[in-house]
């Protein structure tokens, strides 16, 4: 795929490591819960909840990361280091990117099924 939001390589030692029968579960495992991190993250910015935000971040950076999303991962590793700041007034500018990025990732990942 030219431009993927995926790491070819990446994926491809996945299904080597894990086979092609679970690379459908984990793909849908990761559909599942990304989103619900997501709203996780913008729920913890209205609140202003540090630790929520740090811990969200940080699980989609972990499970995008070994995906080999890495341009989103990063973008999550970001949030992370915002969340360990403590200031999270540069928060949402960020967030809007990783929330616009998804419906590619998503797709992308869709797409290998």
């Amino acid at each position: 795929m030219l431009n993927s939001p995926l790491d070819e390589k990446t994926f491809s030692d996945l299904r080597t490591t894990f086979g092609d029968d679970f690379i459908p579960e984990l793909v849908a495992t990761y559909l599942e819960e990304t989103p619900l991190l997501i709203n996780e993250l913008q729920e913890a910015l209205a609140s202003a909840d540090i630790q929520a935000f740090t811990r969200a971040a940080h699980s989609i950076k972990s499970s995008s990361k070994s995906m080999g999303a890495f341009v989103f991962a990063e973008n999550a590793r970001e949030l992370e280091l915002i969340g360990k700041s403590g200031d999270l007034s540069q928060a949402a500018i960020k967030l809007t990117v990783l929330t616009g990025t998804y419906p590619e990732l998503e797709q992308a990942l869709k797409e290998y099924l």
